[in-house]
């Protein structure tokens, strides 16, 4: 039983394996339910694409450039240096192309372009499957009273020659029931506000009679809509250059977006810029009234002096000296004006600490570093409060700016002060040198002594003052030159031709899907098929010789006719010839042939009549026996339901054989024995030696005794008979019993169990109802130039040779 089961599983794996052959048949012998496919998935592939518009692409790259004015990958290598210094200090700086990438995808900057483009306004046109917003080929445009709608609404408008017929207004409210002809360009009040239908003359004509929705949205609403396909990524990472690209349905819009994005990018940074202009322009302008008004004090103490010392000209005994020590002074007086512009810096650093007003950008500091690290706090503010529009300040990654905006201002602070206590330094030794100078000046008055320190003051104020007025004049120009630090590579270009969707592509997945639907279909019923399906399965599953193969009857021909003749020439009696045939290689001098089956149904009984008038054809004498003696479906179909008949002979009341048969079909000499009344003992009854009795005395009188016997798995009475079979013939019908029951006939082959057994396979047409063809085509095509496939005059021709 074990070994059974085993072979049982490695059949059904066999059988669900397709060679090549079992998918040319199901291709040839199913093509029409093939075509019939491909074509309905075909057209329904061809409605999907009529309705969906062509997308079309366009692209535009710029260049993103420094401050210093480089542009491409150097510029990430000129920063280097100043990254480093930041991200010792705990600071990590993000790439900056990546920055304005982000930006360039911001929802802020998108709500500019609808602005600007009025794209908060949609007009809605069905083209046949289609359903398109019109841009620039429209019969009119819509005009409001109010510049944005803060709820949205909807209205229809049908194009009449110079009118148009609004309907079906909407609101958030529902349907308004606002129902009016209105002539392009006069205004019209609505239930949302005046409207005024400006005609777009080109385009009346194309649109008349057509029905246009206007649907006004919010801008906020827009602003996602047509945000969705813009896209923008670095086109290398070793270069700030920028792609961008916009996918949409009207060529002309998707350019008009691209450019509008562009413009509101260019005009976002040089708003940036003239941010840190204007604060670096407000404290120079505090600066210069201070030193302002301590350059007219310091003149003042002069004036004062000189009057109440009657002082015209210091300078004449102390000009040997002061030649000595003018190196000395010089280098005093610019060290002082350098700690003085540190420490304004330095208390504006600690003054605005916690907000986020932008570091002044003073061009005088001798420390390049320290320019630098202003200079990346600045950017990062910057960047800080265009973000802040878009996510706002509870964000996370606003706070994370802040807090490394926080780092990188206490970082400024630590320079500033060092570099100060290092100016400070450096002017304490330049006081002792003129200290020591001065020395040698003892002999000078003490007025002309303190007139000196009067004008040293005088000359480290006016200093200052040009200093910041030449800065003052500087920060002017750059407020007046409005160019941003981008570059447009290319303008919007792209392809006229459509990249979705892609026509090819999906008419080619219709017809693959058209091939593999009913593939699938019939490769799955054939799976889930446990049943024969024909001679491959029964070759393949044992070993039992197949005598041969009945086609499938036509329909109306019933177990009890005899399809067979010695002038037909048609498929079903050429199969019982070749099985007659056959029968000689099982056993040549076999005359005892009992027929059975697995269960009923299976067209033993029809075989069983048939194949004995096969025999009776070639002048044998052929009895029939009916040993079925519980159905009795051989004599039913005969309609000799007799009182004598088997079991009468078997239970001893009659030996006389002659008076048991009846004639069947008397022109071909077979004759049937009945199977009796039914006994209440027949498996009694058929173990009885009277059996071999009856059978020895029927094969004096025939030359072939027929026994049409039980289903073998429904009674033990076909074992029993089967004792007296020279030759078993076992009937399976395609399509009727399971294949994993072949292994178990096979077993009863190998035990021997029945004599001689051999199979002949029933209904052979069925095979092609599951993958087109399964068996090695036995059987078919029978009579080939024997009449058969003649015309009816042909035959008649025939019969009379």
């Amino acid at each position: 039983m074990e070994t059974i089961i085993k072979q049982d599983s490695t059949t059904q794996e066999n059988d669900n394996m397709l060679s090549l052959r079992d998918i040319i048949d199901i291709f040839i012998y199913r093509w029409k339910w093939f075509v019939l496919s491909v074509i309905l998935c075909l057209g329904i592939g061809y409605l999907y694409l009529m309705t969906k518009p062509n997308i079309y692409q366009r692209s535009a790259v710029m260049l993103v450039k420094d401050d210093s004015g480089s542009n491409g990958g150097s510029s990430r290598s000129n920063r280097g240096g100043t990254d480093a210094l930041m991200q010792l200090n705990g600071v990590m700086m993000g790439s900056s192309v990546k920055n304005e990438v982000y930006i360039l995808q911001s929802h802020q900057l998108m709500k500019e372009v609808v602005r600007e483009l009025k794209l908060d306004v949609n007009y809605i046109y069905r083209h046949r499957l289609q359903t398109v917003r019109l841009y620039d080929v429209k019969p009119f445009t819509a005009q409001f009273d109010s510049a944005e709608t803060k709820h949205p609404f909807s209205f229809k408008v049908t194009v009449s020659g110079d009118k148009g017929h609004i309907t079906d207004l909407v609101t958030q409210n529902g349907e308004t029931g606002f129902d009016q002809y209105v002539k392009f360009g006069q205004k019209v009040k609505t239930p949302v506000g005046n409207i005024t239908l400006m005609p777009e003359k080109r385009y009346l004509k194309q649109f008349d009679g057509e029905e246009i929705t206007v649907v006004r949205t919010t801008v906020e609403a827009a602003a996602n809509s047509y945000g969705g396909p813009l896209n923008a990524s670095e086109m290398d990472k070793m270069s700030t250059l920028v792609a961008i690209t916009y996918t949409d349905h009207n060529i002309r819009r998707a350019e008009d977006i691209l450019n509008a994005v562009l413009e509101a990018y260019k005009r976002s940074i040089i708003i940036d810029k003239n941010r840190i202009a204007e604060s670096t322009a407000a404290f120079i302008t505090e600066r210069i009234n201070i030193i302002s008004k301590d350059l007219s004090k310091v003149e003042g103490e002069i004036a004062s002096f000189k009057q109440a010392n009657r002082i015209v000209d210091v300078k004449g005994d102390a000009n040997q000296y002061l030649q000595q020590s003018s190196a000395a002074r010089q280098r005093t007086i610019q060290l002082e004006s350098q700690v003085s512009v540190v420490q304004y810096l330095l208390d504006d650093l600690r003054s605005n600490t916690g907000t986020n007003k932008l570091i002044p950008s003073l061009g005088g500091l001798t420390d390049a570093g320290i320019q630098t690290q202003i200079s990346k706090y600045n950017d990062a503010m910057l960047l800080r409060n265009r973000l802040v529009e878009s996510a706002g300040d509870n964000n996370t990654q606003i706070q994370q700016r802040d807090q490394d905006l926080m780092q990188m201002r206490a970082t400024i602070i630590a320079s500033t002060q060092a570099y100060l206590a290092s100016l400070n330094l450096q002017l304490q030794r330049a006081r002792q040198e003129e200290s020591g100078l001065s020395s040698n000046i003892a002999a000078v008055p003490q007025k002309e002594k303190e007139i000196i320190d009067i004008t040293r003051q005088q000359s480290i104020k006016e200093t200052l003052y040009t200093y910041l007025l030449n800065k003052r004049e500087e920060t002017a120009l750059q407020l007046a030159i409005t160019e941003a630090n981008i570059r447009i590579i290319e303008t919007p270009f792209g392809s006229n031709a459509p990249i979705s969707p892609r026509k090819k592509i999906i008419m080619l997945i219709a017809l693959l899907i058209g091939i593999a639907l009913p593939f699938a279909f019939f490769y799955l019923r054939n799976l889930l098929n446990m049943n024969v399906r024909g001679r491959k399965d029964i070759e393949e599953n044992t070993t039992i010789p197949v005598l041969g193969e009945v086609p499938h009857r036509k329909e109306g021909i019933k177990d009890s006719e005899i399809v067979v003749g010695d002038q037909k020439t048609d498929p079903i009696n050429e199969a019982f010839r070749m099985l007659r045939f056959s029968l000689s290689f099982i056993k040549k001098d076999a005359r005892v042939i009992m027929f059975t089956s697995t269960m009923p149904g299976e067209g033993k009984t029809f075989i069983s009549r048939n194949f004995a008038v096969t025999l009776g054809m070639t002048g044998k004498k052929v009895v029939l026996v009916d040993t079925d003696i519980r159905k009795r479906t051989q004599s039913k179909l005969a309609g000799n339901i007799h009182k004598e008949g088997l079991t009468s002979y078997l239970r001893g009341s009659t030996d006389d054989i002659e008076r048991l048969v009846v004639k069947e079909c008397p022109q071909y000499n077979v004759d049937m024995m009945p199977a009796g009344i039914v006994p209440p003992n027949p498996t009694e009854l058929l173990m009885s030696d009277r059996l071999e009795q009856l059978v020895e005395e029927l094969k004096k009188c025939y030359d072939y005794v027929i026994i049409d016997n039980v289903p073998a798995q429904v009674v033990a009475d076909a074992g029993i008979v089967n004792r007296v079979a020279e030759v078993t013939i076992y009937v399976v019908r395609e399509g009727k019993i399971d294949r994993r029951y072949l292994p178990e006939l096979e077993r009863l082959y190998r035990e021997k169990k029945f004599n001689h057994l051999c199979i002949i396979i029933n209904d052979a047409k069925a095979a092609q109802k599951q993958y087109g063809r399964y068996g090695y085509g036995y059987g078919y095509g029978y009579g080939y130039g024997y009449g058969y496939g003649l015309s009816d005059k042909e035959k008649r021709e025939e019969k009379k040779k």
